[in-house]
């Protein structure tokens, strides 16, 4: 039996607007596996973006526990958790790319922020641009990238610092449905993802393509 990972208890999510209360997640409770691929699937406003977002915090739930390898994550103070996140990656829906920096120093810039050497990060920034297959357009800004292209230098960036977990918000949402299902698991970057399962822990992807999951979940290296 695989080792628990990730731990969801009785999750729960509210938020305020002027017409009422939209209950986004209701005493939600699930288990991730180390090595694991988990998909949350849904329809548009089911809650999927914010699990997802809980499990790192960037949604703090109103009632519930988050537990990663042990560790109930809403018990940390501030810094606890900033270095706890270090090692939880996050691949966003909308890229946030830094539009004046090249492609290069978007993959750089977390390892700029741990202190390692240009030399350094150059190289490993380099090796993760090759392995999305966009070595090529190191030099280049986002400005003159596709909305896949794009998406691949942000699974490239998040890569960088070798994270444990690997949260997936529509990963491959710039992506057509054909592609998705089809083209997407013999691309660098299907196969850039699917090594850092490997290599590293645990994906947990939100989407709404059923398909795509299922291909990606018996997808061989």
């Amino acid at each position: 039996m695989k080792e628990k990972y990730i731990t969801l208890n009785n999750l729960s999510k509210q938020y305020y607007a002027k017409n009422g209360t939209v209950e986004a997640l209701k005493n939600v409770s699930l288990t991730i596996s180390q090595n694991e691929i988990f998909g949350v699937i849904g329809l548009s406003g089911a809650g999927k973006s914010t699990l997802v977002r809980c499990i790192n915090l960037l949604e703090r739930p109103d009632s519930g526990e988050v537990i990663i390898d042990g560790e109930n994550l809403l018990t940390l103070d501030r810094e606890q958790l900033r270095l706890r996140r270090q090692k939880i990656g996050m691949i966003f829906q909308h890229f946030n790319l830094l539009e004046q920096q090249t492609v290069l120093n978007n993959v750089c810039f977390p390892l700029e922020i741990r202190g390692i050497s240009k030399a350094e990060r150059r190289k490993k920034a380099m090796e993760l641009l090759d392995k999305v297959g966009l070595a090529e357009k190191a030099e280049s800004y986002p400005s003159q990238l596709s909305g896949g292209q794009k998406q691949r230098v942000a699974i490239a960036r998040v890569l960088a610092n070798e994270p444990d977990i690997l949260l997936c918000d529509e990963a491959t949402s710039a992506l057509d449905p054909e592609t998705k299902c089809q083209g997407l698991f013999s691309t660098p970057t299907f196969h850039c993802m699917k090594n850092a399962n490997v290599d590293f822990s645990t994906m947990a992807i939100k989407s709404c393509f059923i398909h795509f999951l299922l291909r990606a979940s018996s997808c061989p290296n």
